[in-house]
């Protein structure tokens, strides 16, 4: 049975909203992403300028390598909705990753609970902010937890993020110990006050601050990437149903005709 013109114009009118709904979201990922993206380069500057002090200091001292253990592994996710399977396969490259007696943390309420529903209890966990401004003090929050849980859980850290080389598709990458630049030389050892060993564990520290900021950063803009390509394939459904809509309501509305001009000329 053919659906009534009324019907289907109302119905047209609801994917017409929800269109515009879905080009709104898409709009505001556009801009978080391309915020995240303009804020790496400070980041990496900021890393760098640490490596460079380290490699200075290392005429001086031994730099610190992390001891031998499982480690950390921190998972950086999506926060909100209509990310399509991103927070899935964050969470599916994360176990994989996981080896046993490993110490989890996680970034992002929607990956921590697809972990849960894998059986999966972060030692830690917090949300993904929606803005680069708020990426600073979430790294400094994640450091810390970092820190803390290295004391039960030594060795290497490492971070499950979006990588824009990869795609914005989730992939393992060292955090620490950080990858120290060669000293280059002649260097010579800068004017200290502390002494070498308390400024390298301070550095380090930094480092890792740096490379959580970086990590996060990236997460930020792998999830708003993520969204812009769910919006993306919405809005091409939403076009395929809209033809059909439309197509349906020009057959009902011919129908209605037909019919009106047959009741027409039957004198009805």
């Amino acid at each position: 049975m053919t659906a009534r013109p009324e019907d289907l114009q109302r119905r047209l009118t609801g994917l017409e909203q929800i269109d515009e709904v879905v080009g709104a979201l898409r709009a505001i990922a556009s801009g978080q992403s391309a915020a995240a993206r303009s804020a790496l380069p400070a980041i990496e500057a900021h890393a760098l300028t640490t490596r460079r002090a380290m490699a200075r200091l290392a005429a001086s001292t031994v730099a610190t390598t992390a001891p031998a253990g499982p480690g950390l592994l921190l998972v950086i996710g999506a926060s909100q909705g209509f990310a399509g399977a991103y927070p899935q396969r964050v969470a599916a490259t994360a176990l994989q990753a996981l080896a046993p007696d490993r110490g989890l943390l996680v970034v992002g309420r929607r990956t921590v609970q697809a972990l849960l529903d894998r059986g999966r209890q972060p030692l830690w966990s917090a949300d993904l902010p929606g803005h680069p401004a708020a990426i600073p003090a979430l790294a400094s929050e994640v450091t810390a937890a970092l820190v803390a849980q290295s004391v039960a859980h030594p060795g290497p850290i490492d971070a499950i993020a979006g990588l824009p080389a990869a795609g914005h598709a989730p992939a393992a990458v060292r955090l620490f110990p950080p990858e120290p630049l060669a000293a280059a030389q002649g260097m010579q050892p800068p004017l200290m006050t502390l002494a070498p060993a308390v400024l390298m564990a301070s550095l380090l520290q930094e480092a890792l601050f740096a490379a959580v900021a970086r990590a996060l950063m990236r997460g930020l803009e792998a999830e708003a990437a993520a969204r812009m390509q769910a919006m993306a394939q919405a809005r091409s459904n939403l076009q395929r149903r809209r033809n059909e809509v439309e197509a349906a309501y020009r057959q009902a509305r011919q129908e209605q005709m037909t019919t009106e001009m047959i009741e027409l000329a039957a004198g009805r």
